[in-house]
């Protein structure tokens, strides 16, 4: 069970100069200049000083514009450079918290300039955020679209003021004052009076998108349904495995590539004398004709392992789904008509190696025990304190703990506090394992005494025995894919106008599909001009068909 971080909270980050603090820098530095520019003339003097004024007054100008300008337009409505810097660094702390290692491996520097770090040849990393943002923003004023249009109701008023809380005390974490940490967490021209409406619109579309999800969940004849259309994704199978490996030579035998020779001062000609960098020698690549020898000697190996196959010794893996297996042998292992018992010797020339696999069965795992659970995630032994002293306090029942959950927990994350189908197997927490898989357990029973390394403290309410894992596997998959059409078609008609040419992202797709376009129609006309002769004329009659 994992922390998931609020989508309307942000990640602890450091203070940051911010271009409002670069123009204030530079604004001191020209009134110093201007102080030590006496001797000039008079006329010189008031255009530096008209400058200073200029600079000064462009603040108050450049935070009217950032608030009542148009940056862009979405499904017809003007977003403002507030509301759209608000949406975009939600955007990127999210994707950052999710993908930071991905990120790291492409070399991208979170706290540089993205707009100089290149995602494509023609895109930065900028530019794909704020794609991603404008993707965000076109689901949310639809899904708010469609929420009024119906009547839906919800109040965010307590959310809110959990976001406030939040902010404060990451801003007090941060050594910042709450001002310079909204600015910082959402953009140079943010304030808490100005991302109020964002905020709570943010939390409204996120109860609707909820409301949705759980009406497009599918039934129990639905679940069925698919999995006996999709069996492989679903199935479980148990192999026996032996891996013959080749016996590449360590040095060179008959078979070697010829090795360079000596000189008369004993060093080797044309060879590269350096070995490792702690001086050790590199070690032996065979050649090409060594390797197959070794392989043809394996290859024969696993052919006589094939025929006796030893069952005992053989390495058994059960309740292996196909995606978890290798792609050599997992396809053959899954083919329909696969009898218990059948052997089949696979190559791999990569690892130079023969897999011998012996299939045994394969099933619909029902039988791996699973638990359903609600949990309310704080972060203090205290807090974890207070949760249990207000459960207590009152009825236990399944529905107050969603209301304590609803007040207390750290973890909102549109799963509403409820875990399905954990496994022995899938949960990180021993402790926590033990609790939730003791034969005792019944429904109604609570724990408070978990309280993890990292902090985190959780307060457990035991729901009951869940159905098998792949049931929820198959649910999640036809829920997911539900949404992901209806998003589809509550978007189809929100455009996105490039008012002002502020998203280059979109400005490069114009060009890109301007000179498709045009190379489209220099081929349409080069094929024309081709088929008409090369000087435009009709092309001549053969001398055939003229007689």
């Amino acid at each position: 069970m994992s922390k998931k971080e609020n989508a309307t909270e942000t990640p602890q980050q450091d203070k940051v100069v911010t271009r409002y603090d670069r123009r204030l820098q530079k604004r001191k530095e020209q009134e110093e200049k201007l102080k030590r520019d006496q001797k000039v003339t008079a006329g010189i003097g008031i255009a530096i000083l008209a400058a200073v004024v200029i600079l000064v007054l462009s603040f108050p100008i450049r935070n009217y514009m950032a608030v009542h300008r148009t940056f862009v337009r979405i499904g017809g409505e003007n977003v403002s450079q507030v509301e759209f810097d608000y949406n975009y660094y939600n955007t990127l702390n999210q994707y950052y918290s999710q993908n930071s290692y991905l990120l790291s491996l492409f070399g991208v520097d979170m706290t540089g300039d993205l707009s100089t770090q290149m995602y494509t040849q023609d895109l930065s990393w900028q530019d794909f955020f704020q794609q991603m943002t404008v993707e965000n923003m076109r689901t949310n004023k639809s899904l708010m679209r469609e929420a009024k249009a119906e009547g839906f109701v919800h109040d965010t008023a307590e959310e809110y003021a959990k976001f406030q809380e939040v902010a404060r005390e990451q801003a007090a974490a941060n050594g910042m004052s709450l001002d310079n940490f909204i600015k910082t967490a959402y953009g140079p021209y943010a304030t808490m009076n100005r991302i109020e409406d964002y905020v709570k619109d943010s939390i409204y579309t996120s109860a609707y998108y909820s409301q949705q999800a759980q009406n497009h969940m599918p039934s129990e004849e639905e679940i069925n349904a698919y999995y006996a259309e999709h069996p492989d994704d679903y199935d479980s199978v148990d192999y026996r495995l032996v891996q013959v490996n080749a016996e590449l030579p360590t040095e060179p035998t008959e078979l070697a590539d010829p090795q360079p020779e000596e000189t008369e001062d004993g060093e080797t000609e044309g060879a590269d004398a350096e070995g490792t960098e702690d001086g050790e020698e590199e070690p032996y690549e065979p050649s090409e004709a060594e390797i197959e020898a070794a392989m043809e000697a394996a290859r024969m190996e696993a052919e006589v392992t094939e025929k006796n196959f030893p069952e005992d010794t053989a390495t058994l893996s059960e309740n292996m789904k196909h995606a978890s297996i290798s792609s050599y042998y997992g396809d053959w292992l899954f083919e329909e008509g696969r009898e218990p018992g059948d052997i089949t010797t696979v190559e791999n020339s990569t690892s130079h190696c023969y897999y011998v696999v012996q299939f045994v069965q394969r099933y619909l795992d029902v039988e791996t025990p699973t638990v359903n659970a609600r949990v309310i995630t704080v972060h203090t032994e205290e807090e974890l304190q207070t949760v249990a002293d207000a459960w207590a306090a009152g009825e236990a029942t399944e529905e107050r703990f969603q209301e304590l959950y609803e007040k207390y927990s750290e973890d909102t994350d549109g799963l509403n506090g409820l875990y399905e189908g954990m496994t022995q197997d899938g949960l990180a927490y021993e402790d926590l394992t033990a609790w939730l898989f003791d034969e005792s357990r019944a429904a109604g029973d609570v724990t408070s005494s978990i309280v993890e390394e990292d902090g985190s403290a959780y307060f457990v309410y035991f729901v009951g025995a869940g159905q098998p894992q792949w049931y929820y596997s198959a649910r999640n998959t036809l829920q997911q894919t539900a949404m992901t059409d209806y998003v589809e078609e509550i978007t189809a008609d929100c455009e996105v106008e490039n008012v002002r040419d502020n998203l280059r992202y979109l400005v490069v797709e114009a060009q890109q599909s301007e000179a498709a376009a045009q190379s489209s129609a220099a081929e349409s006309e080069a094929g024309s001009t081709e088929a008409s002769g090369e000087d435009g004329t009709e092309p001549a009659e053969s001398s055939e068909a003229a007689e």
